[in-house]
């Protein structure tokens, strides 16, 4: 079988603006500054949220993506219904995937604290097998994207296991800046409105704790956690690089 062609190298599919630079903003910001061609769905707008408008967050989103150097798009999912009507979510997703054709999809671990992040692990895990199925038709070409892997996305659990963690100190401050791009949710960006868990005082110590914790796992000051839908193939495991 033909190679497929890419023309993205990564996409990762968040639930709500600032899921992705919350999880993944790190190595997103890593693979940028690599030349990689990154790409950030929201699945929603976000116009559920507690704080801000769905036009407000568009715009942090935009500001956001240009601090982590890459491009983004919305597939325009009911925030707070993805799960509502699952075979649309599919669609949106495989649209997504086929017209993007990543090497690699990123996107929610399962069993998670909130239930959108819930479904789309879901959508995106039937998205990634119907995109390369002939007969599903979007009037698009079929597409099989190399690899699925999930950002560890539950706030209050640790996940079973691994797979990888990925070392994003060099880039922990842009993920930071991406993150406070978006000035309606976090804290600490001077935006009225009512608390939610995102501007409690005790937000950004979890964050740092949190990503420095699975840094300390492998000598590092800040990794991301993933886990791998599939067992990850190493030819040669002197490439590896040493933990300290």
């Amino acid at each position: 079988m033909a190679q497929p062609e890419y023309l993205s190298d990564a996409l990762f599919i968040g639930a709500h603006p600032d899921d992705g630079e919350i999880l993944a903003g790190g190595l997103m910001a890593s693979l940028a500054e690599k030349g990689r061609r990154v790409i950030l769905a929201d699945a929603t707008r976000g116009e559920m949220g507690t704080r801000g408008t769905a036009e407000l967050r568009a715009h942090e989103a935009a500001e956001a993506a240009e601090i982590l150097g890459v491009e983004r798009t919305n597939l325009g999912l009911p925030d707070g219904g993805i799960g509502r009507e699952m075979e649309v979510s599919v669609q949106e997703v495989v649209r997504a995937i086929r017209k993007y054709r990543p090497r690699l999809v990123f996107t929610h671990s399962g069993s998670d604290h909130h239930p959108d992040h819930n479904a789309l692990h879901e959508a995106v895990k039937r998205a990634f097998f119907l995109s390369n199925i002939l007969k599903y038709d979007t009037d698009q070409e079929r597409f099989k994207a190399a690899r699925l892997l999930f950002f560890w996305s539950h706030r209050e659990k640790l996940p079973p296991r691994v797979d990888f963690i990925a070392d994003v100190s060099a880039t922990y401050e842009k993920k930071i800046a991406a993150l406070k791009a978006h000035r309606s949710q976090v804290a600490g960006t001077g935006f009225e409105g009512p608390e939610t868990f995102l501007t409690g005082d005790l937000f950004w110590h979890r964050l740092h704790a949190r990503f420095g914790y699975f840094g300390s796992l492998i000598g590092v000051r800040y990794g991301e956690p993933y886990l791998a839908e599939a067992t990850l193939r190493i030819d040669d495991p002197l490439l590896l690089p040493d933990v300290t």
